[in-house]
């Protein structure tokens, strides 16, 4: 029985697979909009397991490979199967065949090969990082919450002749931008932005963790703002909250990376750590 504690955290993380896997399935039924709050939901359920696993002190070796094969499944495969079904069987949107597809194909893959390579390094510099306070690079959970919380403030907030216009009641909540239009030529950017995430995945930006930010009144502000983004993501409303927290996120901690002294003392980790072998 002295084990059984290592069973919660692990149950969380099997849920949150699940919710990453219902996405797929929605995604290639045409239900684009489920399918983008099951990854948001994976991503608070993707906190929830370290929390139960510290909480209980239940964090396991086994339980480190099965969290990162559910944020390759939640946040690597989801969210390109996701932007793949959605664009590319629009037939008023340039990615059906030719070289739109072709763009919209390589878009996904780097997508994916950008999650892939974060997780598989992400695993091994947890024993070779020299300060343990800071990500090299932006987590895959982030990086998979903006670009569905755009998606979806695209979808809430689409014009009248965007092709991707989700059925009425999609949204029901107040607009936080307004009487904000987006029409049909913000889809091609999202191909670059998947490229660019993919790319800021897999670099060595300095993005301070979130326990490790110090001042007592600077966390409690952020843990006011993460807890709420928690709440409206659980109650499937605001994905225009959700973006400008995310964003925010990123850009403020992005920036603090590049300017703040204390996280650029240490050398870049190589981009190909060797870590333990193991054979498999």
């Amino acid at each position: 029985m002295s084990n059984a504690r290592y069973l919660a955290p692990n149950l969380v993380t099997f849920a949150a697979l699940l919710l990453g896997v219902t996405s797929i399935v929605l995604a290639v039924r045409g239900d684009y909009v489920n399918a983008a709050w099951m990854i948001l939901w994976a991503t608070v359920a993707d906190r929830l397991d370290g929390l139960v696993a510290r909480a209980l002190k239940a964090t396991s070796e086994f339980g480190v490979q099965m969290d990162s094969f559910g944020d390759f499944v939640n946040f690597g495969l989801a969210p390109a199967f996701l932007l793949y079904f959605a664009l590319s069987r629009c037939p008023t949107l340039p990615f059906q065949d030719g070289g739109g597809l072709i763009a919209l194909y390589a878009a996904c893959v780097a997508w994916l090969l950008g999650a892939t390579f974060r997780l598989a390094r992400f695993n091994v510099l947890i024993e070779e990082t020299p300060d343990h306070r800071i990500f090299f690079g932006i987590p895959t959970t982030l990086a998979a919450a903006m670009l569905c919380s755009w998606f979806l403030v695209i979808l809430k907030y689409a014009s009248p002749d965007n092709p991707l216009r989700p059925p009425p009641g999609s949204f029901t909540e107040w607009r936080l931008f307004g009487e904000l239009s987006v029409g049909p030529g913000v889809w091609p950017w999202f191909l670059a932005a998947m490229v660019l995430f993919a790319g800021l995945m897999v670099s060595n930006v300095r993005m301070r963790k979130f326990g490790a930010l110090g001042g007592k009144l600077l966390t409690g502000i952020l843990y006011v703002f993460a807890l709420s983004n928690i709440a409206v993501v659980a109650a499937r409303i605001l994905p225009d909250y959700i973006v400008l927290f995310a964003t925010s996120w990123t850009l403020l901690f992005t920036v603090l990376g590049f300017i703040d002294p204390r996280m650029r003392g240490d050398g870049a980790p190589p981009l190909f750590p060797v870590g333990r072998a193991n054979d498999r």
